[in-house]
């Protein structure tokens, strides 16, 4: 069977590339993607037929990021040579612009685009009156085109419940709950050490201001943040400015994949504080490692930590809380095994065996033509 993969970029070791190259691994894809830099992904894309879509120079203006994602819809929108595969797979937020081009095709979607829907308006507050209006104008034009391209998808499959309902709501379409993957073999524990650790990219959405607010007033605990901030500088200097105040909190902005899984080994936590997550995969990563994962009561977290057993759901006041939970955190004895247990759960066995099942159910469909 032949298969294509459209997925939106492949530019860093998030957990969407992970999921992107585990799809391409189960069905032999040939890839094709808006953005593909080597060095800094995984080096199994290597093994691959790696496209990259009508290729053109990013532009260096933070403000335009939605312009270069917007350039991204219409590339995959263009390919034109997609039918030839039996079957198409698109993965992102932007890559299911290219269902058009063979309708026996599988959605995996992260999320509906959230600039878009549900954090449209917290995003568009954030900038300037004369920016605010681009904004705004460009999210009512996508939003209208990204609806058009989604009846063109066949089938949907999704990460949580909780991006299952966005679905539901902005789409009103069902999907399919498969969890994404986790490489459980290539995680270890080892005996905690004196930090606790935060691993994510770093955006307004991701509210790392909780994780700095907490440590300030717990000074003798030590966080190390690991994550770039992504493609707004002036929220990367604040967050400078902040850490550098800090001296109970590193940031490294980059480690190697080895790094980071030595990282959780032996960290005593992970610490999670994004805006309704739509799964929240270090939470898994953690458990992986025998770690428990200390996050906000919301999103996916919901659905992978279990309160007490392999991790802490937080709920409001949040800074209060966390520092609560944290001063009380030997208390809680959480067992290594439980946690490595309950990652078992959410294994690249079982999201195999589940997207291949419903990859069949879309090349059974009669009228799919």
């Amino acid at each position: 069977m032949r298969t294509a993969l459209v997925h939106d970029r492949l530019t860093g070791l998030g957990g969407s590339e992970r999921v992107a190259l585990v799809l391409a691994k189960a069905f032999k894809a040939d890839i094709y993607t808006a953005k593909y830099i080597s060095e800094k992904n995984y080096s199994e894309f290597k093994k691959f037929r790696v496209q990259e879509v009508n290729p053109i120079p990013d532009l260096p203006i933070s403000h335009v990021h939605p312009l270069i994602r917007m350039l991204d819809a219409a590339k995959f929108s263009s390919l034109r040579d997609l039918r030839k595969y039996d079957l198409l797979l698109t993965s992102g937020e932007w890559a299911h612009f290219a269902a058009k081009n063979n309708p026996r095709n599988l959605w995996y979607c992260y999320s509906p685009n959230r600039a878009l829907y549900d954090l449209r308006k917290k995003i568009s507050s954030r900038y300037s009156v004369f920016w605010r209006f681009m904004f705004n104008r460009w999210a009512s034009f996508w939003t209208t085109r990204d609806q058009k391209a989604v009846k063109h998808v066949c089938k949907i499959a999704t990460l949580s419940k909780t991006v299952a309902l966005r679905i539901k709501k902005f789409y009103k379409r069902d999907a399919e709950i498969i969890y994404p993957p986790v490489e459980l073999t290539k995680f270890y524990f080892r005996t905690p050490e004196d930090y606790y650790l935060s691993v994510q990219r770093l955006m307004p959405e991701k509210r790392v201001e909780l994780q700095l607010q907490t440590f300030e007033r717990l000074p003798t605990e030590k966080l190390i943040i690991v994550g770039k901030a992504e493609s707004n500088k002036e929220y990367q200097k604040k967050l400078s400015r902040w850490i550098e105040r800090l001296p109970n909190v590193e940031w490294r902005k980059e480690v190697s994949d080895k790094e980071l899984k030595e990282l959780y080994a032996r960290c005593k936590a992970t610490i999670q504080t994004p805006v309704d997550e739509d799964f929240g995969l270090i939470a898994i990563e953690s458990m992986a490692s025998g770690k428990p994962c200390i996050a906000v009561d919301e999103g996916g977290f919901r659905e992978t930590i279990i309160h007490g057993k392999t991790g802490l759901l937080i709920k409001k006041p949040y800074v209060k809380n966390f520092v609560d939970a944290i001063k009380n955190f030997e208390k809680y004895d959480f067992d290594p095994k439980i946690c490595q247990k309950r990652a078992g759960e959410f294994s690249e066995k079982k999201f195999v065996k589940k997207i291949r099942k419903i990859a069949m159910e879309v090349l059974s469909q009669e009228n799919v033509q």
